[in-house]
C-alpha cells in the first residue's frame, strides 16, 4: 500500500488514493477531527511516548499549574587536575526538576533548520532531533498500517520548498529529515514539495486549461507552486518558491508585540531604576524557550526583580508563567485569538491562571501592523515565483489557498489585490497536501 504523509510543523495527516477515491486516515482518534494530528510528542520519565492530542493532554494534566521543584542530583565523578595539588576526584551534580512527569515537544519540524539543536536530554537519555522525529514517524506508520490492515510498501512525504533561505541550512534540514525517516523505518520514502502536492490534488478534478498558483501557508513555512494544466489530464510545473514564514511566527508577533507588558516589560529595579533585563523576556518568543527560564539562574533574576522592582504584579505573573508551566496555555490562547481575528475586527486575548491575570484587546489592524514584515516577505515570494514562471498576475487563472495560515485576512487581501478576489479558492486547509501526496504515491505504481 502506498501512502502520502504530510508531516507538518503544527499538524500532520496521511491519505491513500486508489485512482478514483481519496481516503484520509484517522491518525489521531482522540482529536475532534481524527484525520488531523497535532505534530506533538510527549515523553515520560519511563520513556513511554505519546503523540497528537494525547501528548498535549498528558503534558497539560501533569505539568500545567505544577510548581517546579529543583534539586541537586549526583551524575557521577570526574578527574580534575590542579597544577599545585595533582589529580583529584570531583563529584558532579546538576539541578533538575525533581517532579516533572514528562516532556512535550512541538514544532519539531522547525528544529530541522536549527544547527544548534543537535541533542537534548530527556530524563537522563540523550536524543538527537532526528531520533525524536523518528519516534513520531514510527508511531504514525504503526497507526497507518493498523488502519489499513496491511503493510505500507512506500511513502511520499511532503517537504517545504525551502526549510531555510540559506542553501546550506536548507540542505542540512533535508538531510536530517531523510535520516529521521530512515531511523523510523519508513519504507521506500520519496519526498515531494508540499505546494506541488496540493496542486496534484486539485489537478485531479480540473477539466479546463488553466494556470494555477498554490499558496500553501502552514505553521512553519509559506510555499508557492505554479502549475499549468492543459485540460486533458496533462500538467506542467512552472515554478516553486518559499519562505520560512508560518503561523508560529505570527503567534510570536502577538506575544512579543502585545503581551510583554503583562510580564514585566518596562519594569525598573532598585533605587538606580535599572531596566529589567530584556534578554529574560526574549525567552517568551516561543513557548518552548519559556521553559529555559526555569533554570535557577533565571529564577533568581526574576525573584530579585520582584523584591526590588516597580511592577510587582507583572513580575509575579512572569514568575507564575515560568514556575507553573503556563507557557503552552499562553500560546494556545494566542493562537485562538489569532484565529478569531480572521472573522472579527477585534479579539480579546484573556489569561487568568496562577498570578497571571489580563484581558488584552487586540484589533485586527494592529495585528496586521505587527505582521507587516511577514506580509511583505510573503508577497516577494509570490512575485519571485511568478517571475520564475515567466507569468504576470493576470496570467494566473486560479489561486488555491491551503494551510491554516492561508485564512489570515491580511494575506487573503494581498492575494486578492494581486490576482483578483474572483480567482481565489480555498482547498481543505489542513489535509489538501496529504491528499496530493497520496495521488503522487499512487502515480508511482
Amino acid at each position: 500500500m502506498r501512502v502520502g504523509l504530510d508531516f507538518g510543523t503544527t499538524n500532520s495527516s496521511a491519505a491513500v488514493y486508489d485512482g478514483e477515491r481519496l481516503t484520509l486516515l484517522p491518525l489521531d482518534p482522540l482529536n475532534a477531527s481524527p484525520s488531523i494530528m497535532r505534530s506533538t510528542l510527549f515523553m515520560t520519565r519511563e520513556g513511554a511516548a505519546y503523540i497528537g492530542r494525547e501528548a498535549i493532554s498528558r503534558f497539560t494534566e501533569g505539568n500545567v499549574g505544577r510548581e517546579i521543584e529543583y534539586e541537586w542530583r549526583y551524575i557521577g565523578d570526574a578527574e580534575v587536575t590542579f597544577a599545585d595539588f595533582g589529580t583529584v576526584q570531583q563529584a558532579l551534580y546538576i539541578t533538575v526538576d525533581a517532579n516533572a512527569p514528562g516532556r512535550l515537544f512541538q514544532s519539531l519540524k522547525t528544529g530541522l533548520r536549527d544547527k544548534s539543536f543537535t541533542r537534548t536530554n530527556v530524563f537522563g537519555t540523550s536524543y538527537t532531533l532526528e531520533e525524536l522525529i523518528a519516534i513520531v514517524l514510527r508511531m504514525v506508520l504503526e497507526r497507518t498500517e493498523a488502519t489499513l490492515g496491511q503493510p505500507v510498501t512506500s511513502m511520499v512525504v511532503g517537504r517545504p520548498v525551502h526549510y531555510s533561505l540559506d542553501a546550506k541550512i536548507d540542505q542540512l534540514a533535508f538531510e536530517r529529515m531523510r535520516a529521521a525517516c530512515q531511523l523510523a523505518g519508513l519504507p521506500e520514502v520519496t519526498f515531494l514539495e508540499e505546494p506541488t502536492a496540493a496542486a496534484l490534488s486539485y489537478a485531479r478534478t480540473a477539466r479546463s486549461a488553466q494556470n494555477v498558483l498554490v499558496f500553501d501557508f502552514g505553521g512553519g513555512t509559506l510555499d508557492v507552486t505554479i502549475m499549468h494544466l492543459d485540460g486533458k489530464g496533462g500538467r506542467q510545473f512552472l515554478a516553486t518558491d518559499g519562505v520560512p514564514v508560518g503561523g508560529d511566527l505570527l503567534d510570536q508577533r502577538i506575544v512579543m508585540g502585545r503581551l510583554l507588558r503583562h510580564f514585566g516589560e518596562g519594569a525598573t529595579l532598585g533605587p538606580r531604576r535599572l531596566p529589567f533585563p530584556s534578554h529574560v523576556l526574549d525567552h517568551l518568543s516561543e513557548w518552548q524557550t519559556i521553559i529555559e527560564l526555569t533554570q535557577p539562574h533565571y529564577l533568581n533574576i526574576i525573584e530579585e526583580a520582584i523584591a526590588i522592582g516597580d511592577r510587582t504584579r507583572e513580575l509575579r505573573a512572569l514568575r507564575s508563567l515560568v514556575r507553573q508551566n503556563y507557557g503552552l496555555p499562553l500560546y494556545e490562547a494566542v493562537e485562538d485569538a489569532k484565529v478569531r481575528l480572521s472573522d472579527a475586527a477585534e479579539s480579546i486575548l484573556s489569561m487568568h491562571s496562577g498570578e497571571i491575570a489580563f484581558d488584552e484587546h487586540i484589533p485586527r489592524w494592529d495585528f496586521e501592523r505587527l505582521i507587516g514584515p511577514d506580509v511583505r516577505a510573503v508577497e516577494r515570494c509570490v512575485g519571485r515565483a511568478l517571475d520564475s514562471a515567466g507569468l504576470r498576475p493576470a496570467d494566473i487563472d486560479i489561486v488555491l489557498r491551503t494551510g491554516g495560515s492561508s485564512r489570515v485576512p491580511r494575506f487573503v487581501k494581498m492575494l486578492a489585490e494581486k490576482f483578483g478576489p474572483e480567482k481565489l479558492q480555498e482547498m481543505d486547509v489542513f489535509t489538501g497536501v496529504a491528499s496530493g501526496l497520496a495521488v503522487a504515491a499512487w502515480e508511482q505504481a
